[in-house]
């Protein structure tokens, strides 16, 4: 018995002694791994520093390389723009002298042209000069209006009847007319312009009469009853917009009694405006008849296209027959036929089978075809 307590003593000894030994061995252990888990932390914060270390280096690298191209184009840009100023002062400085002499011009131009404006009014005074200078006028607007001579206008012709030979004769569409005259008094409304001004009453009465003269001229020449294919209206070119606008000034009453009379007066302008209108009849014209030839056209067409869609249905419905034909041959004696041709191609090589299909009408040639093979 004594023993069995010494024997459990020790052993109890023992494991307390296991027991410390493994204390220290576990702390020892846990130690270790603390100072390697130390050591692995310092080692990669090191790298993790150094990495991000050289990334902002070179960041910073790339950011100072793109400044230093920035500025260097921001100097050139500089350089640019003050050899630019320095251009456009000597630029500057040309021009100057430049419009010191264009103005030097000016004044010498603005002289010859009071001299031209002298000689003008004195050829003016000429009538047979101003009527030229209306028709040339005329013509600078005939020709930007577009029109042609012996296309869309005749001058100077004289009319069937032989009692008249009006200035322009405009051709319009269905074979209608327009007349113009550019014959209009001016001499004293230049007289008007040239005189003081206790004289310009006396020339401007003198003026006035002589436009209602020159309408009532025209109106006896009657030019709208020698063609039966003229319009109702006359028209009269005024060559001047000042002219044109003072003798409506100074007979208020002019347009009411011009259009009783059948009489348009036009200045340049309103002439523009006119054969504007007439080169747009012609356009209109040739449209029309281009669109009446178009539904000519298309009712061809459709009559055209209705035979063709008889014809067509007709050859589809003849179609349709010979499909049916063709079925039928195909059901019937195409099959027929090519049983005969296998049974033939048997009988050829041999291959007989005990049973044979019913050789029909042509047993007789079948027959004749294996005697021969």
């Amino acid at each position: 018995m004594f023993w069995l307590v010494v024997l459990g003593f020790i052993c109890v000894i023992a494991i307390i002694a296991a027991g410390w030994w493994l204390r220290s061995q576990m702390y020892t252990l846990t130690q270790e791994v603390l100072r390697q888990t130390r050591d692995d932390l310092a080692r990669f914060s090191s790298q993790t520093l150094h990495t991000e270390q050289m990334a902002r280096t070179h960041e910073l690298e790339i950011t100072r390389k793109s400044v230093e191209t920035q500025v260097q184009g921001l100097e050139a840009q500089l350089k640019r723009y003050e050899e630019l100023i320095r251009v456009f002062e000597s630029d500057r400085d040309q021009k100057y002298g430049k419009l010191q002499n264009q103005l030097e011009r000016v004044v010498t131009g603005a002289d010859q042209l009071q001299q031209t404006t002298a000689n003008l009014v004195s050829v003016l005074s000429n009538s047979r000069i101003r009527g030229q200078w209306g028709q040339q006028m005329a013509e600078d607007i005939l020709r930007a209006c577009g029109l042609k001579e012996r296309i869309h206008y005749l001058k100077e012709q004289e009319l069937s009847s032989g009692s008249g030979r009006p200035d322009y004769t405009f051709l319009l569409p269905e074979d209608h007319q327009l007349f113009m005259d550019v014959k209009f008094p001016l001499e004293n409304y230049l007289k008007f312009t040239q005189s003081a001004p206790q004289d310009q009453p006396r020339f401007r009465d003198l003026f006035v009469k002589d436009v209602k003269e020159h309408l009532r001229e025209m109106t006896r020449r009657d030019y709208l009853a020698q063609s039966d294919r003229s319009l109702d209206y006359l028209v009269i070119f005024i060559p001047n917009e000042q002219v044109y606008g003072l003798v409506h000034e100074w007979i208020p009453g002019l347009l009411d009694d011009c259009l009783n009379k059948r009489i348009l007066l036009c200045g340049p302008s309103t002439l523009y405006a006119v054969l504007r209108i007439i080169w747009q009849s012609w356009q209109h014209y040739h449209y029309s008849r281009t669109i009446e030839n178009i539904i000519q056209t298309i009712n061809a067409f459709l009559a055209d296209y209705g035979k063709f869609k008889e014809r067509f249905l007709e050859l589809g419905q003849r179609l349709e027959r010979v499909t049916e034909k063709y079925r039928e041959i195909t059901s019937s004696s195409y099959r027929r036929l090519d049983d005969k041709i296998q049974q033939i191609e048997a009988y050829r090589t041999g291959h007989i089978s005990e049973s044979l299909p019913e050789a029909g009408p042509i047993s007789d040639s079948l027959s004749a075809v294996e005697s021969q093979t």
